[in-house]
């Protein structure tokens, strides 16, 4: 055996073999490295060479089908190398896709919806497919298509989102026609496209929608509502805020709706802030430092706790929006204790009207060092106030101030004409 390889001739011979495998090789790699590089370039010419180097290339031929559909509208050309595509590849969904668009340009409607068809029992997971197939259901005018499909990609591609909902409401500005064909179980679309609603300040919408999603008796983070309730407030909607947070108190542990003679939500610190809603509220500057302590308190296991470091300061950052009546008399009471606070303008609690900030009503300041002492304000509401922010204040704020204040069960409560009447 060793003799017959060592043979001059068959080595020769298997040399040749050899350089014409590795030709052979090279040539396959290069022509296929130059047909997508072709392919690339989307032009007719380069195109075509493309589908020269490789005739059994489904994607080539779906290119060209698309350049005369689009570039040239040779209409019969595109049906040609389409035709020629699904040929190839029958389970290609983007080829049924174009062949269903060029049926459309060419006037075939009932060949565009089996294309239309077809595609999609193609490539029936594909979220790209359902995205196309319905945006081509839309333009059609068919809604009851088109949303499902929506759904779909929703579903399985959370990124489509935000363009489903907004091509659906542009379509049929209609939330219960939305939430029943396009929104999946899942409460993160019910938050995207109540976004979308308040964005575009349609009211209605947006509280029917906030039912809808109730209704589902989704879990969800508390935190996921805060925006919402936000834009209800801005807008002076401050019944349906008050619907709101009574939602969230069914689902919500965290949230308590237990509002009766006392306004002012966790007055007594015994919980954690919520940073939202009718709970406190937290924006503080950088030198003032403030926590809940469990070692001072009133009353309960916890106290508000505020340390000022020396700088001037005019707003803590602690505040609390609440929900009055009209042409009311109300009385602010809080238990306060200070420790070596020193300041020519104390803090204090402020009320003020929400959307105008105007003083409604303001303790006297808190200084020195002194034990929990109760500290009250009365005041009336506007004809049109239906909404007062609870803050900690400095007026003036431009003058140094140290020490440290602890608050306590903060009271807010409307007041009766009897308890008016007295002095």
């Amino acid at each position: 055996m060793d003799h017959i390889v060592s043979s001059r001739p068959i080595r020769i011979g298997i040399a040749a073999f050899t350089l014409v495998v590795c030709a052979f090789y090279v040539y396959v790699v290069y022509s296929v490295w130059r047909a997508d590089w072709l392919r690339g370039r989307i032009d007719r010419g380069s195109l075509e060479a493309s589908a020269r180097l490789q005739p059994w290339s489904a994607q080539t031929q779906r290119l060209l089908g698309r350049y005369s559909l689009n570039v040239t509208q040779d209409y019969a050309a595109a049906l040609t190398f389409l035709l020629r595509a699904i040929e190839l590849d029958p389970y290609d969904g983007h080829c049924w896709l174009d062949l269903a668009e060029l049926r459309q340009v060419r006037g075939e409607n009932d060949e565009s919806q089996t294309a239309l068809d077809r595609a999609l029992r193609a490539e029936p997971t594909s979220t790209e497919i359902a995205w196309e197939a319905a945006n081509f259901y839309l333009v059609q005018n068919d809604a009851e298509r088109a949303l499902p499909l929506f759904r779909a990609a929703i579903k399985y591609d959370p990124s489509n989102t935000a363009a489903a909902i907004d091509l659906t409401w542009r379509a049929t500005k209609n939330v219960s026609q939305i939430v029943s064909q396009v929104l999946p179980a899942q409460p993160a679309p019910y938050f995207t496209f109540l976004k979308a609603l308040t964005a575009q300040n349609q009211s209605s919408s947006a509280s029917e929608l906030w039912h809808d999603l109730v209704a589902q008796g989704f879990s969800f983070p508390v935190e996921e509502a805060f925006p919402y309730f936000d834009y209800l407030l801005q807008s002076q909607q401050i019944d349906q805020a008050r619907h709101v947070w009574t939602d969230l108190s069914k689902v919500h542990p965290e949230v308590r709706d237990d509002i009766a003679l006392n306004l002012v939500y966790n007055g007594g610190f015994e919980t954690d802030f919520l940073n939202g809603g009718f709970d406190w509220r937290s924006q503080p500057a950088g030198q003032i430092k403030f926590s809940l302590d469990t070692n001072q308190f009133h009353s309960g296991n916890r106290s508000l706790r505020i340390e000022f470091t020396g700088p001037a300061v005019s707003d803590v950052g602690v505040y609390q929006y609440v929900p009055v009546q009209p042409s009311n008399a109300y009385r602010l009471i809080a238990f306060v204790r200070t420790e070596e606070l020193t300041t020519a303008s104390g803090p204090r609690l402020v009320v003020e009207e929400s959307s105008t900030r105007n003083t409604l009503g303001t303790t006297e300041e808190f200084l020195d060092t002194s034990s929990w002492m109760s500290h009250t304000a009365e005041f009336v509401t506007g004809p049109d106030t239906h909404l007062v922010t609870l803050r900690i204040l400095r007026v003036p704020g431009n003058l140094l101030v140290k020490g440290t204040l602890w608050l306590d069960d903060i009271e807010l409560t409307r007041l009766s004409s009897a308890q008016r009447a007295k002095p």
